[in-house]
Formats: C-alpha cells, structure tokens, sequence
C-alpha cells in the first residue's frame, strides 16, 4: 500500500510541476484571441470545455481521495488497491492533458485545478 501510495505522490508532483510550467504563456493566449473574431468563438468554446474538464478532474480526484480512505482501513483489499492504482494512472494522464492546457485557463478555473491537485497531493498523508 505505501508503495502505491508512493507511486501516486510521485505523479502528482511531476503533473504539478508541469502544471506550474504551463501557466507561464498566458500573455500568448489573450494577444490570439485579440486578433481574430473566429479564433474568439472558438477559444470560447475551449473555456466551456475546461471548465467541465477541470470539474470531470475534480469530480476524480475526490473519488481516488475517497478509495484512499477506505485503502487505509482496510490495507489488505487488493481489488481496492487496484482500483485506486489505475485511477491514479488515469488522473495523471488527465493531469498532464490539463496542464498543457492551463495557458488558456481564466485565474477561477487555474484555482480550482491548483485545488484539486492539492487534494491529489494529500492522499495517503
């Protein structure tokens, strides 16, 4: 279990620090939405879909967050440990897929990824 635990500590440090690394450009993005009407709508469109990203993310971590807890009281449970193993894996792709978005995030949308990352970060502590 602390193995596993471990393991997903690890993760959310490196997908935090890619986080970190990708709200570097947001000047970039508001010049390009500027110029172009089109590109407008369209970034418009990205935002709704961030924002139900950030919330699917969220609505994930809480759910690994949860498994932890119950991995904790029952450390023997291989099933849950496993569950809990590849949910973190998947967590982390979204993560990384989050981050590479975050540029384009509005400073509402970078606060809730930051606080769900922290909850990521928190589990098994």
């Amino acid at each position: 279990m602390r193995r596993g635990l471990a393991w997903m500590l690890a993760l959310t440090l490196l997908v935090g620090g890619a986080a970190a690394c990708g709200d570097d450009d947001d000047g970039g993005d508001d010049a390009a939405t500027e110029e172009g009407g089109g590109a407008a709508d369209d970034g418009g469109g990205g935002e709704e879909g961030g924002n139900a990203a950030i919330q699917e993310y969220c609505d994930a971590v809480q759910e690994v967050v949860d498994k932890s807890a119950e991995l904790q009281d029952d450390p023997t449970n291989a099933d849950l440990q496993a569950e809990v193993t590849e949910l973190t894996t998947e967590l982390g792709q979204q993560a990384q897929e989050l981050a590479a978005e975050a540029a384009g995030f509005t400073a509402e949308e970078a606060a809730q990824f930051e606080g769900c990352q922290t909850d990521f970060s928190g589990i098994g502590g």
